[in-house]
Parts: structure tokens; C-alpha cells; sequence
């Protein structure tokens, strides 16, 4: 199988600089020559790494191995969450984690950007399945959900701009990770408490209602559930390279949005990593949980939030000291991959309450008119009535959403394609058949938030936002656990 899988990946390195030229949507993107002095000047740094290094080992090592590579992504401009990006305050990271079980191999991305919509997700392992013969389902792409970056996928000259770079790039960074395969001697588990550093954002007011992300001034009085704080670790012990430590919790933070307004920034992840690496002396990926209805402060009076996620750097390096002291030892085992597309059911409301959104639409959502508007048909936002606009007038009755699992051993990835809650990640943890789960949000797609069970009851921002019916979050937890127990099932 092993001399099979090499002859493949020999064929495809003929082709792949020729392919380069036709990667998915790089015809969208303005050619080199069109772009001003400025534009130049402000893109990153780091220019696309030389085609020359772009190959495929000869062989796959013999037993479990891991490989590891990262780069730089970033482009400038770009549209963030509330601004556009200029400059680049810290550069955004792709880490690429190969595993190898000496037949399959399993690629695990982890991304500074807010988003990848599934397109971008569904091109990049067509590239990957094309020129390394690596299967989609062995793929997945997770993202850090940094605020300071965009969510990739969209129509903006921009945006075709970073695509073009970035598909060159992404070849080039699985062929390093798949050279820098090492065989593993031992990989460990460990999990670590991270208190104070994650809080539901969803409050219950002194009032009787309820507001997520609800100011000192509404008096909040308590928060809808507990954050879950279990930071989770999987350590490669490599007989010849650095260990490679990947580190996953549920955060949910646009703590760098506000202090650098027009700059890319990884936000806390660039120092995590740094800090890491330099004590660990390993390399490092961090894979963003279940954080949906999580943020990195609190409005409850004696409460004592961090001001950002980058001054809790300390309180997150306790959490994984605390996780690595009480690691154990994981078994290995073939690679086993399983996917699904769930068939979930589209929330509609009334035309009545449709045609009052499309009015809010027609005054504007800033303007005097459309304001009152929203608040005399009882809108939380222009949020609530535009997604109330988009999911009766531009969705089906039905929608399709994505889900995997790669697993091994004692570990197990699951990719979620959303912003689910901590509550439904706690669910496929407890409930996974395997002793290491990494729940993966924000994984090979962006589709918004899917709240639990308990906040629709509650309502509020993440509930009037999504497009699905009461209960999706259980549903799609339980088809991740049955996706999970598949590939146990395989071995």
C-alpha cells in the first residue's frame, strides 16, 4: 500500500506546478501588474515560499509518524469583522499537522481567520486530494476565529486576492509538513482547568430578560450556563524532531478588535505560540473549540475578567502546564476517517413578520427610520432582521450541512462547520468512544451559530441568527458521536 500511495504521490509532483495556474478561483483575482505601489508595499512580508521546494516524499515512515509546517497568510487589505485590515500588526498562520499511520495519512490545519466558508474548505482539499492523493475526508480546516482577520470565502477583489496566494501557498505547506515526517515514539493526553478565562456571554438581567453580551449597565445577574474550562493537549513525542503539542479550548474572542481597528492580528495566539514553544521547546497548533456563546470577559459585578485574551496568556500557560503534568499515555492506531452530510430543517417565520424586516431593509438599517422601525416591531438588531430576511427568502425548507471525524487510537478531531456551544461540544466529549476528543468549530466551513437547546428557550442574539430549528445543536452533536463511533467501529 505504501509503494502505491508513493507512486501516486510521484505522479501527481508532475503536474502539480502546471496546476498551480488553475487552482480555484485565481482567475477572479487582479493579475500582479494591476496592482498599485501601495498595494505592494502593504502586503505581507513573507512572499510565497519558491515552487522548487514543492515535493512529495518517496516514502511514507515506516509505523505512526508526525509532521509538522506553518505559514504566513496574510494579505493586505482585507475586510475584518468591523473594518478593513491596511496593515499587518502580527501576521496570520496556517499550521499544518500531517499524521501518518505508515498507509493513510490525515492532514489537521488550523487558521488565524474568523471563517472559511465551505467552498474555500472544498477547493483546498480538492487541491490536496489531487496532488498528494490525501482524501477530503482526512482533511480538516479549522479556524482561530480571531476577529482581527476575515472570514474567507467572499466576492471582494480583496478576498480573490489573499485566495490567489494563498491556493500557491497551501501545496507548498503540505508537502513541508509531509517532509517533516518523524516517527513518533509516544503521544500523550493531558487536560488542564483554564478558570477566568471564558465566560458565557449569554446574561439573565435584573429585569427578567436576557441579552447576550449584555453591558454592567443592563445589570446582568447571572450567565446562562457555566464555561466549560477544560483546555485539552495532544503531545507527539518525535524520536528525532521537537514534539509537536496541539492545544484545544473553546474561546470565542475579538479581544484584539478595538486595539488594532485596521490591522490583521492573530490576537492571543502569536504569544500562546511563542511562549509554548520556547518552554515546551516544541511546535505548536491550536485548534479553536466550542466557543459560540463564549467571550473573554464578564459584565457581572465581582467578577474579575482579563481586559483581552492576549493579558490571560499566563492563566492559559497554567492551563496547559497543568494538562502536560498530568498527561498520559496514548495508544496509536490506524487512521479512520468518517463524513456525513446532515440534512438539517430551515426555521421560517411568518410573512408578516418577513415583510416588517423588509421595511427595517428599505429605511436602512443606520438610518432614524429604520431604527425605530426595528424597535417598534421588536428587532434585538439589525442582525435579527436581516438574518430573518435571509433565511425565508434565500434558503430552501432544507439546507445540508457538513460533518467529519478523523480518529486514531486513543484521539479523536471532529469538524464542526459552525459556531457551536460549549454546552453540545460537552456532550460529544463526554460521549465520544475515544479518551481524547478535540472539538473543532469553525471546521471546513462558517455557517453561523447553532445554539443549544437551552438558549433557545432564551432567545437572543445567537438564536435570532440562526437559520435552523429549536434542537439543531443536539442533532448535530448526535450525529458527530454516530460519525465518531463509525470510525471506532472500523478498527
Amino acid at each position: 500500500m505504501k509503494k502505491i500511495l508513493a507512486l501516486i504521490l510521484a505522479l501527481v509532483t508532475v503536474f502539480s506546478l502546471c496546476a498551480c495556474s488553475s487552482d480555484p478561483l485565481e482567475s477572479t483575482a487582479p493579475a500582479e501588474n494591476t496592482k498599485t505601489a501601495e498595494q505592494k508595499k502593504t502586503e505581507s512580508a513573507e512572499p510565497v515560499r519558491k515552487a522548487e521546494k514543492f515535493k512529495v516524499p518517496d516514502d511514507l515512515p515506516e509505523g505512526f509518524a508526525v509532521g509538522y509546517s506553518i505559514i504566513d497568510i496574510s494579505t493586505v487589505p482585507l475586510p475584518m469583522y468591523d473594518a478593513t485590515a491596511q496593515t499587518i500588526h502580527d501576521p496570520l498562520m496556517l499550521t499544518c499537522t500531517a499524521i501518518s499511520d505508515g498507509e493513510n495519512v490525515a492532514l489537521i490545519m488550523s487558521a488565524d481567520l474568523k471563517g472559511m466558508k465551505r467552498n474555500v474548505a472544498e477547493s483546498s482539499m480538492k487541491i490536496i486530494e489531487n496532488r498528494f492523493g490525501i482524501p477530503g475526508k482526512n482533511v480538516m480546516f479549522n479556524c482561530t476565529h480571531t476577529h482581527s482577520a476575515p472570514t474567507v470565502g467572499g466576492n471582494s477583489a480583496e478576498l480573490a486576492r489573499w485566495e490567489t496566494k494563498y491556493y500557491k501557498q497551501l501545496p507548498i505547506l503540505v508537502s513541508e509538513a509531509l517532509h517533516d515526517l518523524d516517527p513518533v515514539e509516544n503521544a500523550y493526553i493531558g487536560k488542564g482547568i483554564a478558570e477566568g478565562i471564558s465566560f458565557v456571554r449569554r446574561y439573565h438581567l435584573a429585569d427578567g430578560g436576557f441579552r447576550t453580551n449584555a453591558s454592567a449597565s443592563k445589570n446582568p445577574v447571572a450567565h446562562e450556563s457555566v464555561a466549560d474550562p477544560e483546555l485539552r493537549t495532544i503531545r507527539f513525542d518525535r524520536k528525532n524532531k521537537k514534539d509537536v503539542l496541539m492545544v484545544n479550548y473553546q474561546t470565542h474572542y475579538g479581544g484584539a478588535t478595538g486595539l488594532y481597528p485596521e490591522q490583521l492580528s492573530a490576537d492571543f495566539i502569536l504569544p500562546f505560540r511563542e511562549q509554548a514553544e520556547k518552554k515546551y521547546d516544541c511546535l505548536f497548533t491550536y485548534q479553536s473549540g466550542a466557543g459560540g456563546n463564549i467571550n473573554f470577559n464578564s459584565s457581572i459585578p465581582g467578577e474579575d475578567p482579563y481586559p483581552t485574551f492576549l493579558d490571560a496568556i499566563p492563566a492559559f500557560m497554567e492551563a496547559t502546564d497543568e494538562a502536560l503534568a498530568a498527561e498520559e499515555l496514548a495508544q496509536l492506531g490506524t487512521i479512520r476517517s468518517a463524513e456525513s452530510i446532515y440534512t438539517a430543517t430551515v426555521r421560517k417565520d411568518s410573512p408578516e413578520r418577513v415583510q416588517q424586516a423588509l421595511e427595517c431593509q428599505a429605511a436602512g438599517w443606520e438610518s432614524e427610520l429604520g431604527i425605530s422601525l426595528m424597535q417598534k416591531y421588536n428587532f434585538e438588531t439589525k442582525y435579527d432582521a436581516s438574518h430573518t430576511i435571509s433565511r425565508n427568502r434565500e434558503k430552501g425548507d432544507t439546507e445540508d450541512v457538513n460533518f467529519s471525524a478523523i480518529a486514531f487510537g486513543d484521539i479523536a478531531f471532529t469538524a464542526f462547520p459552525y459556531e457551536m456551544f460549549d454546552t453540545n461540544g460537552k456532550e460529544v466529549r463526554d460521549g465520544s468512544p475515544y479518551k481524547m476528543t478535540f472539538i473543532c468549530s469553525l471546521t471546513n466551513g462558517s455557517m453561523g451559530y447553532m445554539p443549544s437547546a437551552l438558549a433557545f428557550t432564551n432567545g437572543s442574539y445567537e438564536v435570532l441568527s440562526c437559520p435552523y430549528v429549536a434542537g439543531c445543536g443536539e442533532e448535530f452533536a448526535q450525529e458527530m458521536l454516530r460519525l465518531l463511533n463509525v470510525c471506532k467501529n472500523q478498527a
